[in-house]
């Protein structure tokens, strides 16, 4: 049994050092330890664990053996050993988890000698330390091994959190569950759900049915309550708590458009909803109804001590014109809502749910959406914990001065939105510090606040994104962030930290990504694109079975009753492959991984150019200053090209005249030169014109400058220019600036009655 210990823990470290023959005390050496997030400290002695031979794992606590069943699993998976948990009857295993409530808040040891003791003050701290042994296996001809260490460690901020958007499009339990795993590598705390927005409530409610939509072939828009209860178990085993979001009282159309006369107000002559935007919160039976959701939220997300009630982008207008408004703020003394400022109300409502959340015995949270400490009469809760995202509508530093405790969640670098393939770079991340925030508009001045003591920690928000970019996107970026929020800081260099960050990616395939994909035929290997077909081919670095399916869809199938695989797959269409690892015994390994092959007709050679400085301003950057990010060929517009792009978008694009100028897991701000040649059959006057929605263009034909744009919004700009019959070069430059690629070209001539794509106009390329 692990004994509870009775002197202070540094002190025991340091006399461990002086009796270890040469043991050393000492912070992380970050580019020796490959472990992320880096151990606060750590005493390194000589020789190695091995994994040779069986090996009982054991638990001092039965609640523990969920933990106990991952590390065995992991490790032999890792290194083909030999771990097994010890049944009850054996009292001799060589690794053993353990509480040991005496420790220092949320902090866990792990000591590696002849055998392994690993102890936390919480389950969750038992967690993080097994995420770090398993990190710390190394595997080489001999077997594996883990290095003799004791390490103590704990998180200097307990709010660790990433948010996925499960409210614009659906995702699948499968795509939740790999997120989890990756926040357990991490030592991400908390995996926050966005679960309402305007048109869709994925959380089932009981009492207003309708909000939960059934399509016709059976397939559901919410999760059921079994599923989500599941989904909580799962991430509790790994010691992540999931947080639930019920978005209001914006974002909420849903409620207000299905159950007028509940959370709206009914129009008495078309009997229809009124559009409020927001619920009534100058209505009873609304503040009633959410009591109620709020009660089966916080039932079926016991795990979480914070209940998320939105707050964000609150349009009052509309409000203030129905007829119960002016008596509900007399009545609760809302003097200022009564003459027309509905901010108070705003305010108030805030408190009520604020309310109604501890009344569970939970916290609340909100997205930073009122202003100074709210209205003149109505000072919103101080015991509600702020996500500062926007910094508009509330200065951070105003906040922490008025006693909020706050989270950071900037839109750069932890904003991702992948309606607007808006994820900022690795770099960007790592040279954040909690105390920062920066907007995408670079009008908006970043911010760096003073103290940090009310900063609870970061969250990354990642908004608007399919199932099938989470991971992508995620899988470089939470391991920034932990590293960040765990330490206070990145103590190493950049490229250091890389190294370190590719073979913890490289432990994550291994665990949850176990399929390597080879494909051979694609125009440019770091892209998808082919012109013929493809052979695909599956590895694994262990002994077992793959199943796949290729569809044109991206809806995830039943991997179990996928097609085996016998041999190299040739593939001829465009589509999306399917692919899972499977034991011999047909259980799952990992999770089922998914990618699309675009077959292009080849129309221009690109360059891709970036990273973009906030400096660049309302034009096309000098590509010369400009470091060459990616280039290769890229293809014509089509009709499936487009539903995959318009697949990914919130907001859809134009589908005449469309130019992809989308690459392979490339984000935002980039510039790219596409190359090709248009043919003119006959001299006559073309008109060009020219749209774009974040982002500026240059047409070049034979080195000639014949359209410039200077318009974003969507605005088009129309350019002349007189063409001779014949080939002509074709250069077009696209600065794509923050949020949405759109890059759209259409031409005309004189006696053309309305405009035709530009690509009509262009010549395939030559192989």
């Amino acid at each position: 049994m692990i004994l509870k210990k009775n002197i202070c823990l540094s002190l025991f470290l340091l006399l461990l050092g002086a009796l270890s023959g040469g043991a050393q005390i000492s912070k992380v050496d970050h580019g020796n330890w490959d472990v992320l997030p880096s151990p606060t400290q750590m005493v390194k002695e000589k020789g190695y664990f091995k994994l040779n031979g069986p090996t009982l794992v054991g638990v001092a606590q039965p609640e523990l053996k969920p933990l106990a069943e991952i590390l065995v699993a992991y490790v032999n998976r890792i290194a083909g050993a030999d771990l097994k948990l010890a049944q009850d009857s054996e009292n001799s295993p060589k690794i053993l988890l353990g509480i040991n409530e005496d420790l220092n808040e949320n902090s866990h040891t792990i000591k590696v000698g002849r055998k392994i003791e690993i102890e936390g003050q919480t389950y969750e701290a038992v967690s993080n330390a097994v995420a770090s042994l398993v990190q710390l296996v190394e595997v080489s001809k001999k077997g594996g091994a883990i290095p003799r260490l004791v390490i103590s460690d704990s998180p200097k901020s307990n709010f660790r959190s990433v948010m996925l958007d499960l409210a614009r499009f659906w995702h699948p339990t499968e795509t939740i569950k790999e997120t989890i795993d990756l926040l357990w590598l991490y030592k991400i705390k908390y995996l926050s759900l966005h679960l309402t927005d305007n048109k869709r409530f994925t959380f089932p409610l009981e009492k207003f049915p309708k909000v939960n939509k059934t399509h016709s072939d059976g397939s559901r828009e919410f999760y059921t309550k079994e599923e989500l209860r599941d989904l909580v178990e799962y991430a509790k085993n790994r010691g992540v708590t999931i947080i639930p979001e019920i978005e209001v009282p914006g974002h909420s159309g849903i409620l207000w458009s299905t159950y007028p006369e509940v959370f709206g107000s009914v129009d008495e002559q078309t009997k229809e909803a009124k559009p409020l935007y927001v619920v009534n919160m100058a209505k009873e039976s609304t503040y009633s109804a959410l009591n109620t959701i709020i009660k089966e939220v916080a039932e079926v997300f016991y795990t979480s001590p914070y209940i998320h009630v939105g707050g964000d982008e609150v349009y009052l207008e509309n409000l203030k014109k129905i007829p119960e408004y002016k008596a509900y703020t007399l009545e609760h003394n809302l003097q200022e809502a009564a003459n027309g400022d509905a901010n108070e109300l705003f305010c108030h409502f805030i408190n009520r749910m604020n309310g109604m959340v501890k009344a569970t015995g939970k916290k609340t949270l909100i997205w930073e959406g009122f202003h100074g400490t709210g209205s003149k009469y109505v000072t919103v809760d101080k015991d509600i914990t702020i996500i500062v995202w926007n910094t508009t509508y509330n200065h951070p530093q105003n906040l922490l001065d008025n006693g909020y405790k706050i989270v950071n969640s900037t839109w750069v670098p932890w904003y991702m939105v992948g309606a607007m393939n808006f994820a900022p770079e690795i770099k960007k991340a790592y040279d954040w510090s909690p105390t920062k925030w920066s907007h995408w508009q670079d009008a908006i001045e970043d911010i760096e606040v003073t103290g940090d003591e009310a900063i609870l920690g970061g969250q990354i928000s990642f908004w608007e994104q399919n199932h099938f970019k989470v991971i992508p996107v995620l899988r470089k970026r939470v391991p920034v962030l932990a590293a960040h929020l765990w330490s206070g800081s990145i103590n190493t260099g950049y490229d250091n930290f890389l190294k370190t960050l590719e073979k913890t990616d490289q432990l994550y395939s291994r665990l949850f990504n176990p399929v390597k994909i080879e494909v051979s035929g694609l125009v440019h290997e770091e892209d998808q694109r082919f012109t013929d077909k493809i052979t695909i081919a599956f590895q694994s670095k262990e002994e077992v079975e793959f199943k796949w399916n290729f569809s044109t869809s991206w809806s995830l199938p039943n991997m179990g009753k996928a097609k085996p695989y016998e041999g190299p797959i040739d593939i001829a269409n465009g589509g999306i492959l399917t692919v899972q690892a499977f034991t011999a015994s047909g259980n799952p390994l990992g999770h089922p991984q998914q990618e699309y092959y675009q077959k292009i007709v080849p129309a221009y050679s690109y360059k891709v150019y970036g990273p973009i400085s906030k400096e660049v301003g309302g034009s096309v950057p000098d590509f010369s200053e400009l470091k060459l990010v990616r280039e290769g060929v890229t293809g014509f517009m089509t009709s499936d090209r487009l539903d995959k792009i318009n697949g990914e978008l919130f907001a859809k694009v134009a589908r005449d005249g469309h130019i992809d100028t989308r690459f392979y897991r490339l984000y935002n701000p980039y510039a790219v030169e596409l190359n090709g040649q248009i043919y003119i059959p006959g001299n006559e006057d073309y008109t060009f014109r020219l749209t774009t929605d974040d982002g500026f263009a240059n047409i070049y034909i034979d080195d000639k400058l014949v359209a410039k744009g200077s318009e974003t919004n969507k605005t088009p700009q129309d350019f002349n220019v007189a063409l001779s019959e014949g080939k002509h070069t074709l250069r077009i430059e696209y600065y794509y600036r923050k949020i949405q690629n759109q890059l759209n070209i259409k031409y005309k001539t004189d006696p053309m009655h309305g405009f035709l794509p530009f690509e009509k106009l262009v010549t395939p390329l030559k192989n």
